[in-house]
């Protein structure tokens, strides 16, 4: 009996290569050619059958073991391209077991045939008188019992070998398919937070032309700097967490120049050493303390944002003042930020808004690379 893994090497090897179509016909010769010196050592070593007279050689029983694998590919390929698909077919499940089982006694005949008419006048030796292709016919106990069974039982591993290989060929379509949904759904969360991010800022820079401010230009110019990360730095997987440090400054500074000596910003940040991080995961909660704590008031409003990266964990903590019942404090921004860190890190980020005192404080913690 042929087991599981005396082929297991074949599986991972397909499991692993996007085959081309000659290297799929080189790796199907391989496996037959494994099952082939399988049942040659089987037979060998195995002990002979009282029936036979002819004293076997091991070309003889090679060659006997050769016109037997013809029957057993036959059938395995027989049942794998044109009976499975059937099987799969609720509606077609009969007409599969009619065919199937009328294919394999085609096989057995055939294979009987190939052995009566020319395995064993090669052998030669005394088999008995050859029978006519009538008494091959109604032989139905010699057929079931030496050819169908072992024919079938032969097959069933190269059938198992398939269906193995398309299960993981099917869960690795479905994994590529669910990697591009998740791309394309970040991709859509970040194109939602750089028009919110753009709108704010051009804002400030609208405030400050309509008051004429000297500090219009060198506003644009780190807009311009600002859009120079946005378009070309941060569209890999991954940016310099010091790089996104630095955004967030140049942000922020931006934004003091527009609500001008009212608001007052602590921005303190440490590392243990350089991470990376998923570009503009941090820009919400800016965002978010300017929409709906700056922009909301107009009194003295303070910001204090609090960075800290160690042992391959970040921490931020940012808190800002607010009127109560006011407006929404937590708007598309935060919820962006909740959707992204659950595909980025499922169950294993802290997101945590607290509004307390007229102090509206944001929590969150992710893992570094």
């Amino acid at each position: 009996m042929i087991r599981l893994q005396h082929f297991s090497i074949f599986i991972d090897i397909a499991s692993h290569m996007k085959l081309k179509k000659e290297n799929k016909y080189l790796l199907h010769i391989l496996f037959w050619l494994v099952i082939y010196i399988v049942y040659l050592t089987q037979y060998i070593f195995n002990e002979r059958s009282d029936t036979l007279r002819h004293e076997f050689s091991t070309y003889d029983r090679g060659l006997t073991v050769f016109f037997h694998l013809l029957a057993v590919i036959a059938a395995s390929y027989f049942s794998v391209i044109r009976v499975l698909p059937f099987l799969f077919d609720k509606k077609q499940i009969i007409r599969g077991g009619i065919e199937l089982c009328v294919g394999i006694y085609i096989i057995a005949i055939l294979s009987r045939f190939s052995v009566v008419y020319i395995l064993e006048p090669i052998l030669g030796g005394n088999f008995g008188e050859q029978e006519s292709i009538l008494q091959i016919l109604g032989q139905l106990a010699i057929l079931f019992k030496y050819y169908i069974i072992s024919i079938v039982s032969g097959a069933l591993p190269f059938i198992i070998f398939h269906l193995l290989i398309d299960r993981q060929r099917i869960m690795r379509e479905q994994a590529e398919i669910e990697k591009e949904k998740i791309s394309a759904r970040l991709d859509v969360l970040k194109a939602q937070i750089n028009p919110h991010f753009l709108f704010n800022t051009l804002n400030n820079i609208y405030s400050l032309a309509v008051q004429q401010s000297t500090e219009t230009a060198p506003t644009i110019d780190r807009l311009s700097q600002l859009l120079d990360y946005l378009l070309y730095r941060c569209n890999a997987n991954y940016v310099s967490l010091d790089n996104e440090i630095q955004f967030l400054r140049n942000y922020l500074d931006l934004g003091k120049m527009r609500f001008g000596n009212r608001l007052s910003i602590q921005f303190l940040h440490e590392t243990d050493r350089p991470y990376t991080i998923p570009p503009l995961l941090l820009v919400p909660v800016i965002e978010n303390m300017f929409k709906h704590g700056a922009e909301q008031t107009t009194g003295p409003t303070a910001f204090s944002i609090r960075l800290k990266a160690e042992n391959n964990q970040l921490t931020l903590i940012a808190t800002n003042n607010f009127i109560p019942g006011e407006n929404k404090v937590s708007g598309i921004g935060l919820s962006n930020l909740k959707q992204r860190l659950d595909i980025l890190f499922p169950g294993h980020y802290i997101l945590k808004v607290v509004e307390k005192n007229e102090i509206f404080e944001v929590k969150m913690q992710v893992p570094l690379v």
